[in-house]
């Protein structure tokens, strides 16, 4: 599923926007397009849940760009898209990593081709973040921010996620073998923490020089082995992480 929502203050243009999203050839079944009329009802829903972002850069209250920076702090991978009646890009919008500026008094194609290139980015970037998982007679298809860790089991492999990721179930088991898993997850911020588990370092909520503690509560080890390597990761991932956070 693909979430899109777009926040403005303007009742009608919502309701234009949200038509041409849904007439757009891009726009598939498996989106959902909702619509706010303030940013405080898009961040009191779950605005960390949307994949695709447009936000109106004047509004009562709060604007576009304060909005794009709340999203980040809930979602590194959004797409965000500005749009504006008259304001022109700032250089501190680009802290927010925007992806498109869209102007209101846009002839309707070149609205309509800007919207088709919104969808198409976001399609691009939720494949890489969802990873299949298949075993025994059952596939899942889950978000990869929601893995937790993975363990290394004697048939192949199994995944803790966080409470909703799949259903009621907090465990997933898999065919595939933890390097397999580590071979497609170590450029989105997974690590060994010992030779038998990878751990997602975006849930990880205390460390130890021996220890550290997931988000659902979950403590696991840091081998000897892996330490090294592991601290170093882990510093890195958050020193980049601050950085960017740190800019916006």
């Amino acid at each position: 599923m693909i979430n899109i929502a777009i926040v403005d203050d303007n009742t009608a243009f919502l309701q234009e926007m949200k038509q041409n999203i849904e007439a757009c050839k891009e726009f598939t079944a498996d989106m959902v397009c909702d619509t706010y009329c303030s940013g405080a009802d898009f961040l009191q829903a779950d605005c960390g849940a949307y994949q695709l972002a447009i936000l109106d850069m004047q509004m009562a209250g709060m604007g576009g760009y304060e909005i794009a920076q709340k999203l980040r702090e809930k979602n590194e991978n959004a797409v965000i898209a500005f749009v504006s009646g008259v304001v022109l890009p700032e250089p501190e919008h680009f802290r927010v990593q925007p992806y498109r500026y869209l102007l209101k008094s846009a002839d309707i194609d070149e609205r309509m081709r800007d919207i088709g290139e919104l969808l198409l980015e976001t399609k691009r970037r939720s494949r890489r973040e969802v990873a299949e998982v298949v075993s025994d007679g059952e596939a899942w298809r889950v978000p990869v921010g929601s893995i937790l860790y993975i363990e290394k089991t004697k048939r192949g492999s199994r995944l803790t996620v966080e409470a909703g990721a799949a259903g009621g179930r907090k465990t997933l088991q898999s065919n595939e073998r933890l390097e397999d898993w580590y071979a497609q997850l170590c450029a989105q911020g997974f690590e060994y923490a010992h030779t038998s588990y990878i751990v997602n370092l975006r849930a990880v909520t205390k460390i130890m020089q021996n220890e550290l503690t997931m988000s659902n509560g979950d403590r696991l080890g840091i081998s000897r082995t892996c330490s090294k390597k592991f601290h170093q990761s882990f510093s890195l991932y958050f020193h980049k992480k601050y950085k960017r956070g740190a800019k916006e």
